[in-house]
């Protein structure tokens, strides 16, 4: 494939001459020949999207006076998009900050309690704002919800990156649902329990009662710690998994688009000479959707432009420079 690509380059060099007053027509000739043999050099023409289609693309346009703009897609872009970070930091950071549920049993308890003629009003109330503040000052349901919350980010996070397969995922999913059953169950529980304080009635010096309610509070309480000690654990190895996952992945990335560049910088050298039309004078550039660096300030994804002189091209095409050297010179930026 090479060789033939070489052949047609040198037979349209030898058709081509640079001059001031460009000849459009012949120009896109010469573009649409390119962007061709662009996407062979660069393996752009490879069916892997939905229903067979071509995940990259080559489009080109001419900027009188300025130069060749081109417009490559890769595959590269849709690999990127399969992890939003921001989105991922952002969930797991809005987990930062959260209300303890068991308040809400507390700000309930502040309405009206109704109790029977014969008790005593002030020593019941106390009693029972006791076990609401108990049962207010446990962090348990906030504590478990969010470690279950931030596992769930981590699996999904595993399954983008195709770490974990199909029925691995569903497995650990399965496992996380069933935590948060436990958690309801005993909130459900201490809700029962405080619906009970709110309207059952009291008598006075019922001590027994109030010790057996202690008692199912206690042993409610008791039963969630080893579920929180169990779902802090799985977030944590989750966690893990997924912060390692998402450094190989972008490693691994980095690495696929400096191969790509240097292809694309080879690319030019080997068959820049298409473009002989082009006035010397005027630019090459290439916008490489999606390639480009993360911006803080921007909530987009950024393209990578490269803007290579014509001149330099045919140098590196004659051989008085080599493709370092032809990268050294071209501007480079993410907009």
């Amino acid at each position: 494939m090479k060789s033939f690509l070489t052949a047609l380059v040198i037979a349209l060099t030898g058709k081509s001459v640079v001059a001031q007053n460009v000849d459009l027509h012949e120009l896109q000739g010469n573009i649409d020949i390119f962007t061709g043999v662009l996407k062979d050099a660069l393996d752009l023409n490879q069916s892997s999207g939905l229903f067979g289609m071509s995940l990259g693309g080559v489009n080109a346009t001419y900027l009188y006076r300025q130069g060749v703009l081109i417009e490559i897609r890769t595959p590269l872009a849709n690999q990127r998009n399969r992890l939003n970070l921001a989105s991922l930091n952002a969930a797991m950071q809005s987990m930062q900050a959260g209300i303890n549920p068991f308040e809400r049993m507390v700000n309930r308890f502040n309405s009206p309690v109704v109790f029977l003629e014969g008790s005593n009003y002030e020593e019941a109330s106390e009693f029972y704002k006791d076990m609401m503040d108990r049962i207010a000052k446990v962090d348990y349901s906030l504590v478990i919800s969010e470690a279950i919350q931030r596992a769930s980010n981590a699996v999904r996070t595993l399954r983008a990156l195709e770490t974990i397969d199909e029925p691995a995922y569903e497995k650990m999913l399965v496992e996380l649902d069933s935590m948060r059953v436990r958690l309801q169950e005993g909130v459900d529980q201490l809700n029962k329990i405080e619906e009970e304080m709110r309207t059952e009635s009291r008598e006075e010096g019922n001590r027994d009662a109030d010790l057996a309610m202690g008692n199912r509070i206690d042993d409610l309480l008791a039963g969630l710690e080893p579920l929180k000690e169990e779902a802090i654990a799985r977030a944590a190895e989750v966690m893990e998994q997924a912060e390692l996952a998402e450094h190989r992945f972008i490693q691994n990335w980095n690495r696929d688009v400096r191969e790509f560049e240097n292809n694309l910088y080879a690319a030019m050298c080997d068959f820049g000479a298409v473009l002989g039309p082009l006035p010397d004078h005027e630019s090459i550039s290439f916008i490489l959707n999606g390639l480009g660096q993360d911006s803080q300030n921007l909530s987009r994804r950024t393209d990578k432009v490269h803007v290579l002189r014509k001149s330099d091209v045919r140098l590196c095409q004659s051989g008085e420079i080599d493709t370092v050297e032809l990268e050294n010179r071209s501007a480079q930026y993410s907009y």
